[in-house]
């Protein structure tokens, strides 16, 4: 699997943190933490093997994975900044279907604000005059991920709510959501417990499918959506 950000190809660790992370994105880049977690799985762990394991008992097939790409940006709508995924993968089966893999790394940081938070902000700037395309866009993804609106789904995380159709943007056959936690010495217990609960109930009112212990099918938009939530 080839590795790169903005033409650019990754082939260690040392250039993962100088490509992406040595700039305005440097305060993210900490031992123990989610980005260098990912960084060290993918390029000393053999992720790329434990990620085709993975994958390939959902799809029932095996599979190779062309090129990943760090912070992959998915524009989903037009207003503004898409879905950054922190690693975007695609492959190919054995069969010939194309495959896209959106991967969400975590220790133990939260999935952010609930739809509810991200509105109300939302809408106190637009009250306020100033110009943000946000209460439209979480609208819009209301829509397409639940169609009938109901009030209990503003308390879901919104990083999830645009992650679904974030991934389901990307041209591809098979669609996948892909979040890994990682154990460190960083790690909050309490706090883990506490995304894997959202997660949980974020599908759980999408009406998914539970294919086996943490890994859901779910259709959104007319389209399925795989998500898969490994711990490693």
């Amino acid at each position: 699997m080839t590795i790169e950000f903005k033409g650019k190809t990754i082939s260690n660790i040392v250039e993962w943190e100088k490509e992406i992370f040595s700039d305005a994105k440097k305060m993210h880049w900490k031992v123990g933490r989610s980005a260098y977690s990912l960084a060290e799985f993918i390029i000393n762990k053999n992720g790329e093997h434990t990620i085709i394991d993975e994958v390939s008992k959902i799809i029932g097939e095996s599979l190779i994975l062309d090129n990943a790409h760090p912070e992959y940006e998915v524009q989903f709508d037009n207003y503004g900044h898409g879905r950054e995924h922190d690693l975007g993968i695609y492959g190919t089966t054995k069969s010939g279907k194309k495959v896209f893999i959106g991967v969400e790394a975590k220790v133990d940081e939260p999935f952010g604000n609930t739809i509810s938070q991200a509105y109300i902000k939302g809408k106190a700037k637009q009250l306020n005059g100033e110009n943000t395309n946000a209460p439209i866009r979480i609208e819009e993804l209301l829509k397409r991920n639940y169609g009938n609106i109901k009030g209990k789904y503003f308390d879901l995380p919104y990083q999830l709510l645009f992650s679904t159709v974030g991934t389901l943007s990307v041209k591809a056959d098979i669609h996948i959501l892909f979040v890994i936690v990682f154990k460190t010495s960083l790690s909050d217990p309490l706090k883990v417990k506490d995304n894997k609960k959202k997660y949980d109930n974020f599908f759980k009112e999408l009406g998914a499918k539970k294919l086996y212990k943490d890994c859901y099918k779910v259709n959104i938009d007319g389209n399925t959506l795989y998500s898969l939530y490994i711990t490693v």
